[in-house]
């Protein structure tokens, strides 16, 4: 495989962020090669993995080292050797190698990836992707639309720098950078992708309760007992003290850990993209791996309790199951069309569920029937909290809004009573404090405390990226939250 790097043209000359284009870097000869029948037999959606919100193209996932250490061959002259420390009295970054994941990706018409910063892969605590690397395979003239697109921030509406794809471009772009894969109006679009690895010298342990966190995103954290549980990206679980000690790492899943529940007084449940359900014990020398389940054909999304025995797990497959710890599957609720993010229950019998396809839907689920669509055609909701005295249902939604609603004594009927702009983006995350407060996190990456009476914000903190989890510690009257940056903090509230 040869390539033709003879120029190099910056997107962004005025930025410190690397983002450049070698033109006509790969020969078609070259493009075909890469694309060969097999990977484009192995095309399959992404909805398994990822919420159509967010990308709803066809992606072929292949490890080959031989093939990684190629395509690094070849592009290596034009990647830069070095990137500066992040931190103060930080090394510099060295370059290492390319992932040896590479992600083959085609886009229909109608198919998009829309904006969004491309993850940060952990090899280990000094391996770490720093720039993302992509080939386009075809030319733009076989279709219409599917520029690539950076942009300033998140929320920045104007297009910064943009890229109409050639065939055997290559692209490399730092992974702070904001970009979109713009939907396709007409014809078919081929990429291939993967990320570029530097290595550092640590500087040290990170010092601080719950330190250090997790490699990369944390999804969950969760009291259990007199610890403190969390997981993330990693594929761990990570076991704490109170005090934020560590106490154990619990391996096990595949990919990443989103979901975690406790079942009963020693049984731990964590759900995963890996499509599983693990089962974990807690016995006298931490918590023993009993068995996996496999429930469901996509991502779990949210596991709850429903008894000492029972529990709901919901997932990207669109479905929502009532099983025991040993895999039996008693019920299986269908009527969302789409990923069910969350499904809880508010009564000993009855559920509340929320989904991409815009609907929260009341199910009595000993009977699997959905006796009532709450709302409809509403901003997704990606939370839900419910408290049972007032029985009031809140509803952390794609749109930042917390909604909430209020069911009367059957918890048959439920109405929207308000709404709280809480958020510049998605809100992930609601806990009940005392004093009548709430807190939520989000996609601007802020903590905030609600006056649950008055809809006021009380106070808001701040993390380095999105807020992902998180949990009242009662025995010190502090909140605990988890975020993308893989940090776990604690706040006086």
């Amino acid at each position: 495989m040869k390539a033709a790097l003879h120029q190099v043209r910056h997107l962004l000359p005025d930025s410190d962020l690397i983002c450049f284009i070698v033109p006509g870097a790969f020969s078609a000869s070259a493009c075909a090669a890469l694309l060969t029948a097999d990977i484009q037999v192995g095309l399959h959606s992404a909805a398994t993995h990822y919420p159509t919100y967010y990308r709803n193209n066809e992606r072929c996932v292949v490890d080959d080292e031989e093939l990684a250490q190629q395509l690094f061959s070849v592009i290596g002259p034009v990647l830069p050797a070095e990137l500066p420390a992040e931190q103060p009295g930080g090394q510099p970054w060295q370059l290492k190698q390319l992932n040896t994941r590479l992600r083959f990706c085609r886009y229909a018409a109608g198919q998009y990836f829309h904006r969004h910063l491309d993850g940060v892969y952990h090899e280990s605590e000094t391996v770490q992707s720093r720039l993302t690397f992509m080939v386009y395979l075809n030319d733009a003239a076989e279709f219409r639309g599917g520029r690539t697109l950076f942009y300033r921030s998140k929320d920045d509406p104007q297009v910064w720098a943009e890229y109409e794809p050639a065939k055997g471009d290559l692209i490399v772009f730092d992974h702070r950078l904001w970009h979109e894969g713009e939907q396709l109006e007409a014809g078919e679009k081929y990429v291939l992708r993967s990320d570029i690895l530097y290595e550092t010298t640590p500087l040290g342990a990170q010092a601080g309760p719950y330190a250090p966190g997790h490699l990369g995103y944390i999804w969950q954290v969760l009291p259990f007992g007199e610890e403190v549980l969390s997981a993330g990206r990693d594929k761990l679980i990570k076991v704490w003290s109170r005090r934020g000690e560590l106490r154990q790492q619990l391996a096990g899943h595949q990919n990443s850990i989103l979901s975690l529940c406790q079942l009963n007084a020693t049984t731990l449940l964590s759900g995963s993209r890996d499509m599983s359900i693990k089962v974990w014990e807690r016995g006298p020398n931490g918590f023993v791996l009993r068995r996996s389940l496999a429930l469901h054909r996509a991502t779990v999304l949210s596991l709850r309790r429903l008894t000492d025995q029972l529990f709901v797990s919901s997932a990207a497959d669109g479905l929502i199951k009532i099983s025991d710890e040993h895999g039996r599957v008693q019920h299986t609720l269908a009527g969302h069309t789409d990923w069910v993010w969350q499904a809880i229950p508010v009564a000993a019998e009855l559920l509340v569920s929320s989904s991409e396809d815009g609907a929260l839907r009341l199910w009595h689920w000993p009977t699997q029937a959905s006796l009532a669509v709450i709302g409809n055609d509403l901003p997704p909701a990606h939370t839900l909290l419910f408290e049972p005295g007032p029985r009031r249902l809140y509803a952390g939604t794609q749109a930042g809004e917390i909604q909430v609603w209020q069911a009367d004594h059957t918890l048959q009927h439920w109405a929207l009573v308000s709404t709280l702009a809480a958020h510049r983006g998605i809100v992930r995350t609601l806990t009940l404090l005392p004093g009548g407060r709430l807190a939520s996190g989000g996609e601007d990456n802020q903590v905030k405390i609600w006056d649950l009476t008055t809809g006021s914000c009380q106070q808001a903190m701040t993390h380095d990226d999105f807020v992902q989890s998180t949990a009242w510690l009662p025995e010190s009257g502090q909140l605990l939250s988890a975020s993308y940056d893989g940090r776990l903090r604690v706040w006086d509230v």
